[in-house]
């Protein structure tokens, strides 16, 4: 599965420092880089706004051949994404639901305006300001721009 929670994994005196030791988020599994096939239909959706439906039709064929083998697991474990991970829970809807769902967005694209809008940026601004307390009506130096978070497609 190539949609990870998190890339890179946290390892060594990161790891330690974050998740306290937590046994479940060792390196490359759960939420420290665990694969989540409910992620499928928000990678889905960044492809299409990205004009690379290619990159999503290559996840949705990985899951259509994992998934129900493996019994639509919550999570996989390791850096590739192979194997079912050690506490996922099996016949999961959220994974079910990632699947069909990107399968319906690349099939009906006009789907995706009912998943996502464009940021409003001056409410944007708003609660910014409001979350730090300030009597401001603008609390950022500059106007504030769209920006990527991930790169999806460092993934695949």
């Amino acid at each position: 599965m190539p949609l990870k929670i998190c890339f890179p994994a946290l390892e060594s005196e990161d790891w330690r420092i974050i998740t306290g030791c937590d046994p479940k988020n060792t390196p490359w599994s759960y939420h420290n880089g665990g694969s989540w096939p409910t992620l499928l239909w928000q990678f889905t959706l960044a492809c299409m706004k990205m004009g690379r439906t290619d990159l999503a039709k290559k996840a949705i064929d990985i899951a259509e051949r994992r998934l129900s083998l493996d019994r639509w697991p919550e999570y996989y474990d390791t850096r590739n994404g192979k194997f079912i991970g050690k506490q996922a829970r099996l016949y999961q809807t959220w994974s079910v639901a990632g699947y069909l769902t990107s399968k319906l967005l690349l099939e009906k694209p006009e789907m995706a305006s009912l998943l996502f809008w464009e940021e409003d940026y001056d409410l944007l601004e708003i609660c910014v300001c409001a979350l730090s307390n300030s009597s401001r009506k603008k609390c950022s130096a500059v106007s504030p721009s769209p920006r990527f978070l991930f790169d999806f497609a460092s993934i695949l």
